[in-house]
């Protein structure tokens, strides 16, 4: 989904396992992705999150993608991003089906509308 979201927006992709959080420090803006585990964000990204270097006045959006359910993943990111000083815009999960193709096409299409505000 990361990628699609960036071929959409023209935005840099930066995998949370191999980047500095400092990376997005020249951002306005976030958008944070992570599989559900466990009705919960990945380890590493909940890590990613809480190494952030504090915002002031940045917006986040925050995507998930499960199998069943997102569980408490929008809870749990949006408490930590809120403690860097980010204010979540908006959030989008994807329920992925193993014997389908992904379709992005509706999440990509609300990630432009809340960038556009």
């Amino acid at each position: 989904m990361a990628e699609a979201i960036s071929e959409a927006t023209e935005a840099p992709v930066f995998s949370i396992t191999s980047s500095e959080p400092s990376a997005v420090e020249d951002f306005d803006m976030l958008i944070v992705g992570t599989p559900v585990e466990g009705f919960r964000p990945a380890k590493e990204t909940i890590d990613f999150v809480k190494r952030l270097p504090n915002a002031e006045s940045k917006k986040a959006i925050i995507f998930c993608t499960c199998a069943l359910w997102k569980g408490r993943t929008f809870n749990v990111l949006k408490n930590e991003l809120s403690r860097k000083g980010y204010d979540t815009k908006l959030t989008l999960s994807k329920k992925m089906k193993q014997d389908q193709p992904a379709d992005f096409a509706d999440s990509i299409n609300k990630i432009k509308q809340a960038l556009e505000k």
